[in-house]
């Protein structure tokens, strides 16, 4: 009984990796994985230029990729949500097969060489045969079981399937696993569209006041991804094309392109670049995250670029660096102003499991003066901590929290100096397969252009609940708040502005095929102000129709 009870308990802990290998193996380039106890959990299958071996198992970080020969070009592992992964780089004509050895995996690429080919030897003289390899003796004791190995590919000698008779190995690789979308070769296109009816009220004037419109816009988008040896390339762009609008200055295009590489410099340094572009005239988060820009509305482009790289130290921990230029310009007669900031950032992180990783941050950013708006320049130095991944059962995101000490010398009195805390977060809870809750939330200092601040501060919350219907129908709902606080003596006050604005949102959408979805959804704004000038009460109705890939966010 206390022998089963051990058995029952060492089944249910995953085994330990304890090494993995370069060999050859019936004169073939191999992978061998050593266990601690028998490895149970294994899957194989081929994702573009690797072949990825998933393994139920727990590993140390002092788990090392070994070199390997030709044909393999690289091998990397890689922590998962489900135990560890291994990565190997190998041309998609080379076929490969996986073989389970109790506590051992043998990854073999290639065919096995031809009895043919094999030196002769003489009946009466020469050389002993060589020893069978100990993992031939175990299989020829042990026959595999038809569920007992994964076969990416090959055959054994004489075209039977490798590891005897007996082992139901296929004989051909499974199809592989390629991402959705359009493929020329390695490269994969996702190109997608939407077209939406929207009724909403618009600020164009020179105030707060709103005015019905009622207009069509289009979204034609397209997504590529390119591997580039052991890393990715991402580029997506996106334009909106509004058209039957009250007003000119709507009946235009707006544009959003990105950029996002990935490249591994090696088993402990990968480095990354992106950019972004946009260029428009409703999308005013782009140029002022926290809403104060909100009338007086006119055409802005914005150009970010930034890179980074990362360490890592072969344990769990790892050191990350980066650098971020952001540069935005206005129209001289919209409501606010050219600006320029520049950001490094250095951490340490730490691996705290299988999908969670925790850091700890400093960040300087830093808002040189212009001749537009000289209050403007500001000296931001912020230190935080954040985690990430799978925080929680069932709860994945991004959370990070810290303090910061901002100045901007230029700035009427009041507003030269911020100290205090700052924090951001994005959380998703899951309730089953399509139902969640997305929650989040900020404060920040956010730049201004209200009288003689540098800065305001902003906090907001938001929650945002999807949940499946009948009739296939996909339900959601959200509410949020928002407060914006100055640090100056408004004029016309006498005491700092505050600006607190409430939303609500609900929807309705359907999935109509796997590249199509239906949905409608209402909105509701109240910004409430201190200074009544800027009271404002905004609707908006969208109804729309989607095609194409569409990302996973987007579909109902």
């Amino acid at each position: 009984m206390s022998a089963a009870l051990v058995l029952a308990w060492g089944l249910a802990v995953p085994p330990r990796l304890l090494e993995v290998r370069s060999e050859r193996v019936e004169g073939r380039p191999a992978l061998v994985v050593v266990a601690a106890a028998p490895l149970l959990d294994v899957s194989a299958r081929r994702e573009g230029l690797d072949v990825v071996v998933s393994l139920g198992a727990t590993s140390t970080g002092l788990l090392f990729p070994p070199a390997v020969p030709p044909p393999l070009e690289a091998v990397r592992i890689e922590r998962s949500a489900g135990g560890v992964r291994l990565r190997v780089r190998v041309a998609p004509t080379v076929s490969y097969e996986v073989r389970r050895e109790r506590d051992r995996i043998v990854l073999l690429f290639g065919s096995a060489p031809a009895a043919a080919d094999a030196p002769p030897t003489s009946a009466s003289a020469g050389p002993p045969p060589t020893p069978a390899a100990a993992s031939d003796l175990y299989r020829g004791l042990f026959p595999s079981s038809p569920t007992g190995s994964d076969a990416g590919a090959g055959a054994g000698a004489g075209g039977a399937p490798a590891g005897g008779p007996d082992a139901a190995l296929p004989s051909e690789r499974p199809p592989e696993e390629r991402p959705e979308g359009l493929h020329a070769g390695s490269l994969t296109l996702k190109p997608s569209a939407s077209l939406r009816y929207v009724d909403a009220d618009v600020s164009l004037f020179d105030t707060p006041q709103i005015v019905r419109d009622r207009y069509a816009e289009a979204r034609p988008a397209l997504a590529l991804e390119l591997p580039l040896r052991d890393g990715m390339l991402r580029l997506d762009y996106e334009a909106r094309l509004r058209r039957y609008s009250s007003f000119a200055e709507l009946n235009g295009v707006s544009h959003q392109a990105n950029a996002h590489v990935d490249y591994p410099m090696g088993p402990s340094l990968t480095v990354r670049g992106s950019g972004h572009f946009a260029r428009g005239l409703l999308e005013t988060a782009e140029v002022d995250p926290g809403g104060e820009y909100f009338f007086r509305l006119g055409h802005f482009t914005r150009r970010q670029f930034g890179g980074g790289a990362r360490v890592h130290t072969g344990g769990p921990f790892d050191v990350d660096v980066a650098g971020v230029l952001d540069k935005v310009t206005v129209d001289e007669e919209a409501g606010f102003f050219d600006y320029d900031r520049r950001s490094v950032a250095g951490g340490l992180g730490i691996a705290i499991g299988a999908e969670r990783r925790s850091s700890l941050n400093y960040s300087f950013e830093e808002v040189p003066p212009s001749p537009e708006r000289p209050e403007a320049e500001s000296r931001i130095h912020t230190l935080s901590a954040a985690v990430e991944g799978e925080i929680m059962p069932l709860l994945s995101g991004r959370a990070a929290a810290g303090y910061a000490w901002r100045e901007s010398p230029r700035a009427a009195p009041g507003g030269q100096r911020f100290r205090g805390l700052i924090f951001g977060a994005q959380l998703t809870r899951d309730f089953g397969r399509s139902a969640h809750l997305v929650l989040s939330g900020n404060r920040s200092t956010e730049l201004s252009a209200f009288e003689h601040n540098a800065f305001y501060v902003a906090t907001s919350l938001l929650a945002v609940l999807t949940a499946p219907l009948p009739l296939s129908l996909s339900f959601s709902a959200g509410g949020g708040y928002h407060v914006n606080r100055y640090p100056t003596v408004a004029t016309a006050l006498g005491t700092p502005r505050r600006d607190a604005i409430v939303n609500w949102t609900a929807g309705l959408g359907r999935r109509i095929s796997r590249w199509a979805f239906v949905r409608a959804d209402y909105r509701r704004d109240r910004r409430d102000s201190n200074l009544d000038f800027y009271d404002q009460r905004t609707h908006a109705f969208y109804a729309e129709l989607g095609l194409g890939f569409l990302p996973p966010g987007v579909r109902p």
